[in-house]
């Protein structure tokens, strides 16, 4: 098992209304090889059963859950998380992993983001993960019993449901914890942007962009805004494809229109972009 030397990492899960999924994605942190963690849900205004649930999970898991909670306003992803940054002790959090709650994770995937940031000799870090997307027959099958074999990296029904077509990039399965050298043999090192799912920075260089841009107030939008002012600051940034690794539930998601393509694109060509003013701090 491994431990850290000095500063807890805090695991932040962005959620509304999907009780089921998020019972599977906390069940995934039980048996994490990391153990210096405790947990915030980012919960974006959903109704009793998510808090139900959490109240029973206190009782069930041996980590710190703490459940941050505002009312139903619509999608305010960066108003919640920025909730629990403001709230994060930073005597204590040194890490900060954001997931959300329609993922399960690989039995090592604290252990993985922990030692990106031990290793970055060259000081803060944003590192950024991918994940497999489950098809919809396979999600439907996983429950609170059968999860833990889906912890272990690449099993028959991924590989099954791989074949049928269903569940995508499958062999992002595989942890590599390689050399660069084999990485980028590999092309498993080319992550360019961020995906709010999987990614993880240090506390202090989340403070200094000043967390996510509260205007963003519907779908899509905020990490890639967060994204474009950790790059501004000079922090350093990089993700590999196959270490910490996530399963996605399957579910209809939400596509980027044009129009957001676009913005993105604008805001990427903005190099003096490096802190918002509605964020963790009103400015």
């Amino acid at each position: 098992m491994v431990t850290s030397p000095s500063g807890r990492i805090a695991v932040v899960i962005t959620t509304y209304n999907n009780p089921q999924s998020l019972e599977l994605c906390l069940l995934s942190l039980r048996d994490q090889t990391f153990q210096n963690f405790e947990v915030h849900i980012a919960d974006d205004g959903s109704k009793d059963e998510t808090r139900d649930l959490l109240l029973r999970l206190k009782r069930e898991l041996l980590f710190e859950i703490y459940h941050h909670w505002h009312p139903d306003e619509g999608y305010r992803k960066a108003k919640i998380n920025n909730s629990v940054f403001r709230d994060l002790d930073r005597n204590r959090v040194g890490i900060v992993v954001c997931i959300d709650h329609d993922v399960i994770l690989h039995h090592r995937f604290v252990e993985d983001h922990f030692l990106a940031h031990k290793k970055a000799a060259f000081g803060p870090l944003l590192f950024m993960g991918r994940r497999v997307d489950l098809g919809p027959r396979l999600s439907k099958k996983i429950n609170s019993q059968n999860i833990f074999k889906f912890q272990r990296g690449l099993g028959p029904a991924l590989v099954a449901s791989a074949i049928c077509g269903e569940t995508k990039n499958v062999l992002r399965s595989v942890r590599i914890d390689g050399p660069g050298w084999l990485l980028r043999i590999l092309k498993r090192d080319r992550v360019y942007d961020l995906l709010g799912s999987n990614y993880s920075i240090d506390l202090k260089s989340l403070l200094e962009v000043n967390g996510y841009n509260e205007d963003y107030k519907g779908y899509w939008g905020e990490d890639g805004d967060l994204f474009v002012r950790v790059r501004n600051r000079g922090i350093k940034f990089f993700g590999i494809i196959g270490y910490a690794v996530q399963w996605h539930i399957f579910h209809k998601r939400l596509e980027e229109t044009p129009e957001h393509v676009k913005e993105y694109q604008s805001l990427l060509a903005n190099t003096s972009y490096v802190e918002c003013k509605n964020g963790i701090v009103k400015k």
